[in-house]
């Protein structure tokens, strides 16, 4: 397992804008109902979704499968951000009022190891 200690960071509101509009699609691809928005977290340094112990725990979503502009790692962020210490984490239900957190809260993200012997990464877990 990977923990990631991470600090709550204001978004700019765009999931609330594009995820209603792909909800059906990611929805699909995340075997759960998402609520459209996501939450920001600020990490200590570079998230990178390419080290072998973060890809083997990532679901590729591939623009063409949901009409969308970029590809998107799942276990949730777009891997073409400008600030690549930051993850953005949806879920089933908005993080923010369910844990009380607000700007600067610390948050520690649990990725759990794959299923042995696969290579397609875990389900995120509501």
């Amino acid at each position: 397992m990977i923990r990631l200690v991470c600090r709550v960071e204001c978004g700019e509101g765009d999931a609330s804008r594009w995820l209603p509009a792909f909800n059906a699609a990611y929805s699909r691809k995340a075997g759960m109902p998402l609520f459209p928005g996501s939450l920001n977290l600020a990490l200590g340094a570079t998230f990178d979704w390419f080290a072998p112990e973060i890809a083997r725990r990532t679901i590729h979503f591939d623009h063409a499968e949901y009409s969308g502009e970029r590809d998107i790692l799942l276990a949730t962020a777009a891997r073409d951000r400008s600030d690549p210490w930051v993850i953005e984490v949806i879920a089933a239900k908005p993080l923010r009022q369910s844990f009380h957190l607000v700007d600067g809260s610390s948050v520690i993200v649990e990725l759990p190891d794959p299923p042995y012997g696969t290579d397609q990464g875990t389900k995120m877990m509501p």
